[in-house]
Parts: structure tokens; sequence; C-alpha cells
């Protein structure tokens, strides 16, 4: 987590729309909830919080929070909704940390009447800091709270890429859904060949490696989380279609010797190679820019209140 409180940062409370927003996270006790807790309290905020064992309720916490988070299960995201929705005030904002967008961002918009976006953490809770990473957001409802929603995750050193929710479901349905389906089947076809394991790792090449890497981090991974992404997400026929045709292509091409098709298909995908290359080193190229940026506002001296020049009259510096 940072150390950096940016609450108190002129640039995001010129942003705000309130002078002091109350972050509030229904769900709070969850990985998620508990890993932005202590994010958004490490930004200065003041967080409060609602779980199945807490003082606090839904309803409370959906009419005391200027921003109001859902961070839920997705199977009981549409109850909480339209339990919670109608109580956040017009004036304050609507968001949640699902991994999915489409129908969620319409659920909110279908049982409240205040602002609302959608926002997709693409981390998990096992990470240390936010810094570096990306924060997908999905604008729906409203203007007000935009630009300080997106400021505040900028200015602790994260990416805050915008999408519609129908670009994000449809580009998630590959980058998740068909990477979870493809780490699944080299899963249980490693198991089901009964080789040793000790000599895959011994003999795993660089990429490899880095695969099985992923695969072992799956043990670490909620079964219901990653059945929800699979299977709700209405772009996921789709790219598995696509997949398995090319798959079966592939395989008959191999099963045939075909050399001259085999050539011919690594050669086509070949072709994605400078694409890819160059916009992966200009997302890296950004990445290094918020690096630096962040570093200068660290290393910024603090201006004061305009009270007391900084001399300790307990506002935020």
């Amino acid at each position: 987590m940072s150390d950096h409180s940016h609450e108190g940062s002129p640039e995001l409370a010129a942003l705000a729309p309130v002078k002091t927003p109350i972050i509030g996270i229904i769900g709070g006790k969850g990985r998620m909830g508990r890993w932005f807790h202590r994010f958004f309290e490490d930004q200065g905020f003041h967080v409060i919080i609602s779980d199945i064992d807490t003082r606090l309720a839904p309803e409370d916490v959906a009419i005391a929070a200027n921003v109001v988070i859902l961070s839920l299960p997705m199977n009981i995201f549409p109850e909480v909704v339209k339990q919670v929705g109608p109580l956040v005030p017009e004036e304050h904002l609507l968001t949640d940390f699902c991994s999915l967008k489409q129908t969620q961002v319409e659920c909110m918009l279908e049982n409240s009447r205040c602002e609302v976006i959608g926002t997709h953490p693409l981390f998990g809770p096992g990470e240390p800091g936010i810094e570096g990473h990306r924060v997908a957001i999905c604008p729906a409802r409203g203007e007000r709270w935009l630009p300080w929603w997106k400021r505040l995750f900028q200015l602790a050193g994260a990416a805050t890429p915008v999408f519609t929710p129908q670009e994000h479901d449809r580009t998630m349905a590959w980058v998740q859904a068909l990477n979870h389906f493809v780490l699944l089947c080299l899963g249980k076809s490693l198991e089901e060949d009964g080789i040793d394991f000790r000599h895959v790792i011994e003999l795993a090449t660089p990429s490899f490696a880095r695969q099985l890497d992923i695969l072992a981090r799956l043990c670490f991974q909620d079964p219901e989380l990653y059945a929800f992404i699979q299977m709700a997400n209405p772009y996921t026929d789709a790219a598995l279609e696509t997949f398995d045709k090319y798959a079966r292509q592939l395989r008959s091409i191999v099963a045939g010797k075909d050399r001259e098709g085999f050539i011919k298909m690594f050669k086509e995908v070949q072709e994605l190679g400078p694409m890819l290359l160059e916009l992966k080193k200009e997302s890296e190229r950004r990445k290094e820019q918020r690096a630096a940026a962040a570093q200068r506002r660290a290393a910024a001296p603090k201006s004061g209140c305009s009270g007391c020049g900084g001399g300790g009259c307990g506002q935020p510096s």
C-alpha cells in the first residue's frame, strides 16, 4: 500500500463534488473489500463498511457514504443492488468492483437515481499496492464524480483506461474467460498424462515456466468467481468458438503432418508481433511516466492550508 495520502491534494480536492467525501464499501470484509478499505484509508479518506457481521447494514452505508462501492460476489450482486440502489442520494456515486460490467452497470442504472460508474481493478488482493496496475473505468451516468474518481487512482500510480461496459466485457472474454479456459485445460491435460511434474519443471523453458507459475497460483483463487466469469460473460461463447475453430484446424494440420499449413498459420500469427510489441512499448512508456510523476509528487514539499501556512491547524496539508 502507498504511504502517500492524496485526500488532501489540492488537485484532487478541486475535483471532488463534496469537500470531504466519505467512502463506503458494501462487502468490506471480503478480500477485495479489505484491500480497498486499507487503500482508501492510506489515501486519507474516512471509510465505512458493511458486511455480514458489521455494525452497519448495507442500507446504512448506502445512505451515509458519498461514494458507495459494491464489492460483492457476482451471484448476489443484483439482489443487493435492488436493496441499496434506491437509497443512494441522487448527488452521490454508486460503483462496483465486479469483474464483468455490462449486466452489472445496467443493474445499477435501473435501481438507482445517482451517478453510476463501473470500476474493475485489474489485479487481485494479493498485490502489495496499486502503483503500476490498471483500474478499468466504465462511465454510465453523470459526470460530477468521474474526474475525481479517475484522478484518485492516477495519483496513487494506477492507469485508468476508459471503456463502455460492452467493450469491457467483450475484451474480458479473451483476457479472462479464454485465458482461464486454457489454464484449466492445461492443468487437466498434465494431470491425466501422469507425467512427472519434477521433469516438467526441470525442463521448462522460460515461457512455459511462467505458464506453470500462473497455473500454480490458481490454488489461491475463488472457483465460484472463475465459474461466474466463464459463464456470465455474454461474449465468452463467441471467443471459445473462435478458439476451438483454430485449435481444431491446427490439430488437423499437425495430425496430417502438413508442414506448409503449419508454417502458413505460424507466419500469419507472427504478423501480429510488431503491432503487439509496439502497443506494449507504449503501455510501458505510460507506466514509466506515471511512476516518475508519482515520485515527483512524493518528493514535492507539502503545501499547508491557507489559514496557517502548514503550521498545524489540524487541516489536511
